[in-house]
This record gives structure tokens, sequence and C-alpha cells, in this order.
């Protein structure tokens, strides 16, 4: 199960309005404790949604859009990129996230 740390509750939160914006089931599953990643194609999966969000959270950076309470959210996405990652490589899927972080932003 990915766990979220008290300090990184904000974390969570900002990674679950992304994925309930953005409809992926997967992904507010997995944030929200309902289920884990237990295949390569759903760690693919996964490591798409990181990306997408990233680019939703510098767009609404960018355009001054509040998000789950304001704060720096540069930080909270670097924070979360070492949460995916970190979680990715316990469930036995590093290997999904390089493969796909490199196929995705060349």
């Amino acid at each position: 199960m990915m766990e979220f740390t008290q300090q990184n509750e904000t974390a969570r939160r900002v990674a679950v309005h992304y994925a309930e914006r953005l409809d992926n089931v997967l992904a507010t599953s997995v944030l929200t404790g309902g289920r884990t990643i237990d295949s390569f194609s759903d760690a693919v999966e996964f490591t798409n949604f990181f990306w997408t969000m990233t680019d939703l959270a510098v767009e609404d950076h960018e355009n001054d859009i509040e998000v789950i309470g304001g704060g720096n959210l540069e930080f909270w996405m670097e924070k979360l990129m070492n949460i995916f990652i970190g979680y990715l490589k316990e469930s036995g899927f590093y290997q999904a996230w390089v493969d796909e972080s490199n196929r995705l932003n060349g």
C-alpha cells in the first residue's frame, strides 16, 4: 500500500486532486489506499499519471491557480516524485518508472 506520513499529507491531497481531476481510477485508488500497484502495466499507467499530473501542476502554477489551499506546489510535486519513485521501487516496478519516464521525457 502507498503510505504517506503526516508530513506528506498535503502531497497526498495534491496527488488525489489531480487523480480526480483526470478521472484516473487507478491513481485515485492507489493514493487513497484502495489498491496497490501489482503489475508492470499498472506501474506504467501510474508513471504516466505522475507526468500528466506534473504537466497540469505546471499549468496551474503558471496561471496562478491555487491547489489544495495554496502553498508551494513545486515543493509538493518534488516530494511526490520521490514518493512515487520510492513506492514503485519497493513494489518491484522501478524499471517501469525509468523506462516510461525516459520514453515520455526523452
